[in-house]
């Protein structure tokens, strides 16, 4: 990449896009906050900031990669995996939001690849307020190696792994392991507390494969928590594992239930009627009034 170069990028939803740049190995883009994204809407804004700060994660990917000469199509799909039939999709994110910006506040989305190993890559990004300097949000993502025929999992190439190892920046802002949302549970549907049950997707949530994007899993994981703690509490942190991929045809259902030792801790499933696992979660709240 060329430090300083500028990219029209394409801005999803209601976020202002006020330009974005390539610094070294890293992408900065730049948001205005409106708003319809402040105060009592904040779980709206979360979605927001996710579905936002996916588009500079998948286009640091692969603006790396066709540096590098490894991408032939799609999402960072070299010449060695379209011959073998192999994509990437993302298996498992960790948010951690510090602070919630304001109307007018610009927002910088910082992207970077922070680890690359035997089964998949972690892609991380920074929210940043530039106003306040505050640290808004932390998002890292695991993608891992499926074949697109049969979807099944598959050790990364050793000819994609030593072509990207150069990319990687592991020293940049390294990842803060939290050893508590390390391993979900599945939940026992029986043992939910909570449940919101006929979800449909729509045809709006469905990315270019047909498949849902995963974004959505978070508004409908989000959801399943009792109305009493959205509508008093503020998101503090979420894990979200993915297991399997829905469609249109799927009806879903989402569960929770509150941790026994904080009650603000929350174990959730995303199932679909018939039982089936599409994703697991833990999120942590905090009152909204707290700085």
């Amino acid at each position: 990449m060329n430090p300083g170069r500028t990219h029209s990028v394409s801005v999803k939803r209601r976020l202002t896009r006020l330009g974005d740049a390539d610094f070294g190995k890293e992408i900065k883009r730049k948001f205005k906050k409106n708003l319809v994204q402040s105060e009592q809407y904040r779980t709206i804004m979360n979605q927001d900031l996710a579905e936002n700060n996916e588009l500079p994660k998948k286009r640091y990917a692969y603006n790396e990669y066709v540096s590098s000469g490894m991408v032939v199509e799609g999402f960072a799909v070299s010449e060695e995996m379209a011959s073998l039939n192999l994509i990437w999709v993302i298996g498992r994110m960790q948010v951690e939001v510090n602070s919630y910006p304001s109307w007018g506040d610009i927002v910088q989305v910082e992207t970077w690849c922070s680890a690359i190993g035997k089964h998949g890559l972690t892609c991380s990004s920074r929210l940043t307020n530039l106003k306040t300097g505050k640290k808004i949000m932390r998002v890292d993502s695991e993608f891992v190696m499926i074949n697109k025929n049969t979807r099944r999992l598959s050790k990364i190439l050793e000819e994609i792994k030593a072509r990207g190892e150069p990319y990687v920046r592991e020293n940049y802002d390294p990842i803060t392991v939290n050893d508590k949302f390390g391993k979900l549970r599945k939940l026992d549907v029986n043992e939910a507390d909570n449940s919101v049950k006929g979800i449909r997707p729509m045809w709006f949530d469905l990315d270019p494969n047909q498949h849902v994007n995963n974004v959505k899993y978070i508004s409908w994981i989000l959801e399943g928590t009792p109305e009493t703690v959205r509508g008093n509490c503020e998101l503090a942190a979420l894990t979200v594992e993915y297991r399997r991929e829905c469609g249109r045809e799927n009806v879903l259902q989402s569960l929770s239930t509150a941790l026994t030792e904080n009650p603000l801790e929350f174990d959730h499933l995303l199932c679909m009627e018939n039982g089936k696992e599409v994703a697991r979660a833990r999120t942590l709240w905090r009152s909204s009034t707290s700085e």
